[in-house]
């Protein structure tokens, strides 16, 4: 028996709320999983699996173990992607034989300890990706019989459809988004759940250099101790919700340095098919001529009275002014001063000035 009409409305419902809200395919999928006697599901991108994705709160603990553990990198299914990019529904036994099903750790040591075994999984497109739903059942209940999950295959259109349309829209607020911050001259980038860049601004794209660029979506920098931290931040992207607090620091051979801040991206351009995370903002202090204390600070892990220091001082003042400016002695201010050359590894105030200060003083 097929899906009622009652039952494919309340999914085309969930279908228009998830186009608009990208929180709400989890929802969907739910619908699509009770229509197939189902116990849960998720969607993946059918070449290209990637942390994140939707899925129902049944399935929720099984998606964190399959991207934790590295299983998307040896999921045994994956033999089904060429059927289902055909446009067939498959589950278990179209790819596998009992024996190879009984034996595989994929089952043995990720699906049963999480409740389940068995699957079936269709697929559609949205814009230039293939994608899957894959449907999950219990293991006391059985495998799933094609009679039972046919109708998934004809509820792909419906689902590819409502994901053209969240794409385009998580695009829009994308693009609004950068745009809106080149209008304010704030440089930024926008990274998916992998760290690979899938947007830049303007502004952003003027500071690409030799220390600082993307290259075929990747993000590359010269320095090798920002490259490492660019790392951990993607790294951080896969397993968290929203990105890490704290700053990257990004060395310029001749130039002051960039400042990396990775801010967690609006609900409507987090469209699972643009796959788009977080936001990077790329503050350029050689274009600043005052460094906000409160960057140097994160950055450079001054204290606040050393970093309002360290702004003057390479804003233009000298360490007389700028204890004048912050009411303390100049004692103090050379004491702090000295704990500034530590922390910004450079010795005296030149360099200082060369490292942060406006652009007349270097």
């Amino acid at each position: 028996m097929g899906p009622t009409d009652d039952t494919l409305r309340r999914l085309d419902d969930s279908l228009g709320e998830a186009a608009l809200d990208p929180s709400r395919w989890g929802a969907v999928l739910g619908h699509v999983s009770t229509l197939v006697g189902g116990d849960g599901a998720m969607l993946l991108q059918s070449h290209r699996r990637i942390p994140g994705v939707p899925c129902t709160p049944e399935v929720d603990e099984l998606v964190a173990a399959y991207f934790r553990y590295g299983w998307h990198l040896n999921d045994l299914r994956t033999r089904a992607v060429p059927r289902v990019m055909r446009g067939e529904v498959v589950t278990d036994l179209d790819i596998l034989t009992t024996e190879e099903i009984d034996r595989a750790p994929y089952y043995n040591d990720l699906l049963r300890p999480h409740g389940y075994s068995w699957f079936a999984v269709a697929g559609f497109r949205a814009g230039a990706e293939h994608w899957a739903v894959s449907v999950q059942r219990k293991t006391r209940r059985g495998p799933f019989e094609a009679a039972g999950v046919r109708p998934l295959g004809g509820l792909m259109r419906r689902l590819g459809e409502a994901a053209a349309l969240s794409e385009a829209l998580g695009r829009a607020a994308l693009d609004g988004t950068l745009g809106g911050l080149d209008q304010i001259a704030q440089a930024a980038l926008a990274l998916d759940a992998t760290g690979r860049v899938v947007g830049a601004n303007t502004r952003a794209e003027a500071l690409f250099d030799a220390a600082f660029r993307v290259v075929g979506g990747s993000l590359r920098v010269a320095d090798p101790r920002a490259r490492d931290e660019i790392a951990a931040l993607a790294e951080a992207l896969q397993h968290r919700s929203s990105p890490p607090a704290g700053l990257v620091l990004v060395p310029r051979r001749d130039r002051r340095p960039l400042i990396l801040r990775a801010l967690p991206l609006a609900e409507a351009a987090r469209s699972p098919f643009l796959n788009a995370r977080a936001l990077l903002l790329v503050t350029d202090l050689e274009a600043d001529r005052r460094p906000d204390p409160g960057l140097l600070a994160q950055a450079f892990g001054l204290t606040a009275a050393e970093a309002r220091l360290a702004a003057l001082l390479t804003g233009g003042a000298s360490l007389e002014e700028a204890a004048g400016t912050l009411g303390i002695a100049v004692e103090t201010g050379r004491s702090q001063l000295k704990a500034v050359f530590a922390k910004t590894g450079t010795g005296r105030q030149g360099a200082l000035i060369s490292l942060l200060g406006a652009p007349g003083l270097r």
